[in-house]
Parts: structure tokens; C-alpha cells; sequence
């Protein structure tokens, strides 16, 4: 029952020693009585658990994925289905079994990024700062025009996104301490030495992965194709951290890391900030050529502090402010990294989405929508 497919393949890669498939699923997707031996040698006693046509539909979707090698979704796959029937325990084998699958293969995809070296990037300026212009297509300017404001109930955030179907192109990464491989596909390296995974951004046909040693932010930032798994480039941004003059006794929590980033073409914009008390050194958006890391520009200080900020025709939107205290809405020239426009809110912005001709950005304590305009068209 372990995997049914993979075993067919003989590919030793999906796997692992000891997983059989001497117990088939039976008519209906249910299992015939019997055993299955686990990826760790454990037997599984089956017994005859029928599903309904629809669960046994999705295992069935579950373990071609596990064939194919996206222990991701067959994992996935499998927890929909024990979220229907939790005492299916062959569905709960397959789901143990493309979990240790997972995370053998994560563990080899870490292996082989672990010796890779990253390129250096020398202190920033600590200034708005164009040093040529980034190679996006220009748009003309936006305007924003207030649709709704609305109190929230503060820290339901989780709710103000389901509501409006809204989440960050991210996956989940995987927490060592529990075990748990996250979401990632096994082609992202859930380590880079010894730093760990701590952000997997989706975007465009590649993931942007930040390392670094906890989970307020990376140090390295990796550009991976998603078709092919390479990693296009790879930068070290431990320069970005600390402004100068930063007292020593400052410096273990004010250091800046990179916190989002997103592509424009051959351009890497990179968020970098800390949460402590504000500064004028800190949440500044950077432009690097994705090829050579060379700087192009870098924004103001203090214009991006929330979780994203989003590329649209030619400018950045993002968002700056400190819990309950008012913040701003700031619009950035994605060419030269100038300010644009500055929009006043009650308080900090956590988050910001574009949809269909909206700005929705989700503040500390007030909801808003805004009307996104281009040259008043």
C-alpha cells in the first residue's frame, strides 16, 4: 500500500528501502484486509476501509503523484483525504510514507546546494540612491482613491484573507524541530549549510528562497527556476544588516533582513527591515541586476516594513508603519526607485494585493480598498 506506483518504476529515488505494495487497493478504493510494511520497517494492519468514490479518486491522484515524484502532492493529496476519513490507515501509510519520501528528498536537494558559493554584495547606500535605471517597462503614474476603511478586529488576519480569497504566493517551509517537510516541492533545498529555509516565494516560473538563521528574515537570497531546479543566482547579503554607526548593543535586534522580494524581468527587488523602533537606516526596497548583483537602486528608508509589496506596470507599492502608530502607503518608480506618491493610513500596513483594479491592504487595526488608477484611465 506504501507506494503502489513507485515500486512499478523501480526508481530507488522515490522509494525508499523497504516500502512494498503488497496490498493494492481493493474495488472502490477501499483496501483489502491485510498488512503494508512502512518506509521504517513498521507493519500497518489495513483492514477493509471502503472509501467513497471521491476520496478514493484523490488517493488515487495522490499516488500517481508519489510516481512522478512530487512527494509534495501526494503528501498533500493524502491529508485531504485522512481530513474525510481519519481512520482510513492505509491512506495514513501512503501519507507516512510520502512524508519520510519528502523529506529524504529534500534532504538530498540540500546535500547538493549546500557547497554552493554565494556572491558577496557590498554595504548598501543608506540613502535613496539611483544608480541606473532598472530595465522595466515604465507605466504612467497611478493614483489611489479610497473605496472603503474599515475597522478590523486586530490579529484576524488569517480570516481578512480567506474572506477575500487572498494569500502570499508562498510555501509553506519545513520546521525541523517538528519534523514537518512544509510544502515545498523536493526540488527546493530546505537548508543552505547551515542556515535554514525560512521563506519559499512562488513567482512567474521561479521560486525566491531566503536563508538565514531564524525565522525574522534571510541573509541569502536564492533564485531558482522552477522547471529545471536551478538556481540562477544567489546572493549574501549579510552587508545589508546593520547601518553604520549601529551600537554594538543594537545590534541583535535591529539587524535588517530580507524580509520579500520580487521579480521585474532581470531585476531582483528585495525588501530588507526590522521591527524595532524606527529608524531612518531601515525598510528600504533595493534593485539588483538578477545576473551580476549590481545595485541599480535603492529606495528612501522607511517605505516597506509589511509582509509584501507588489510590482505593477512599472511601480512598487508598499507599505511602512509600527503597530497601532499611523503609517503610509508609499508608490514607488520601479525604474529609478523614487517615491512617487505617499498615502496616509491609521496604522501600520501588514499586508498589500492587487485585485482587479484594487489595492487591498490589510492594516495593524483598519481594512482598506482603494481604486487603482494609471494617468487617470
Amino acid at each position: 500500500m506504501i507506494v503502489l506506483a513507485a515500486c512499478r518504476r523501480g526508481d530507488s529515488s522515490q522509494a525508499p528501502a523497504g516500502a512494498t505494495a503488497a496490498h493494492p487497493a481493493g474495488p472502490g478504493g477501499g483496501a483489502r484486509g491485510g498488512a503494508a510494511t512502512g518506509l521504517s520497517g513498521q507493519v500497518v494492519t489495513t483492514g477493509d476501509e471502503a472509501l467513497p468514490p471521491a476520496l478514493a479518486l484523490r488517493r488515487a491522484q495522490g499516488v500517481a503523484a508519489m510516481d512522478g515524484g512530487r512527494h509534495d502532492l501526494a503528501r498533500q493529496a493524502f491529508a485531504e483525504v485522512l481530513d474525510e476519513a481519519p481512520g482510513n490507515l492505509a491512506t495514513q501509510a501512503l501519507y507516512d510514507a510520502a512524508t519520510e519520501a519528502l523529506l529524504a528528498a529534500q534532504s538530498r536537494a540540500g546535500e547538493q546546494f549546500a557547497g554552493r558559493a554565494a556572491t558577496v554584495l557590498p554595504a548598501p547606500p543608506w540613502a535613496y540612491t539611483l544608480k541606473q535605471p532598472a530595465p522595466i517597462e515604465p507605466g504612467p503614474p497611478p493614483t489611489l482613491t479610497l473605496v472603503s476603511e474599515r475597522a478590523n478586529g486586530i490579529g484576524d488576519d488569517g480570516e481578512w484573507l480567506t474572506r477575500n480569497g487572498l494569500a502570499l504566493p508562498e510555501y509553506e517551509v519545513p520546521n525541523p524541530m517538528r519534523g514537518e517537510p512544509g510544502t515545498l516541492p523536493p526540488s527546493i533545498p530546505p537548508t543552505f549549510g547551515k542556515y535554514l529555509l525560512v521563506q519559499a516565494i512562488r513567482e512567474d516560473g521561479f521560486n525566491i528562497l531566503f536563508y538565514g538563521t531564524d525565522y525574522s528574515g534571510g541573509r541569502f537570497v536564492a533564485v531558482q527556476r522552477e522547471d529545471d531546479a536551478e538556481i540562477v543566482a544567489l546572493f549574501d547579503f549579510e552587508a545589508y544588516a546593520h547601518p553604520p554607526g549601529t551600537p554594538a548593543g543594537e545590534r541583535a535586534f535591529t539587524a535588517q533582513r530580507a524580509t520579500w522580494a520580487a521579480l521585474a524581468g532581470s531585476v531582483l527587488l528585495v525588501g530588507h527591515a526590522h521591527h524595532a523602533e524606527a529608524r531612518g537606516g531601515n525598510a528600504f526596497i533595493t534593485a539588483l541586476d538578477l545576473g551580476s548583483g549590481a545595485l541599480l537602486w535603492r529606495s528612501a528608508p522607511l517605505v516597506a516594513n509589511a509582509a509584501d509589496f507588489v510590482v505593477h506596470r512599472g511601480h512598487v507599492f508598499s507599505g511602512y508603519g509600527a503597530g497601532a502608530e499611523p503609517g503610509h502607503l508609499y508608490v514607488l518608480d520601479a525604474v529609478t526607485g523614487k517615491t512617487v506618491s505617499k498615502t496616509r493610513v491609521k496604522s501600520g500596513p501588514d499586508y498589500l494585493f492587487l485585485r482587479t483594479g484594487q489595492l487591498l491592504v490589510r492594516c495593524y487595526d483598519t481594512d482598506y480598498v482603494f481604486e487603482l488608477r494609471h494617468g487617470g484611465g
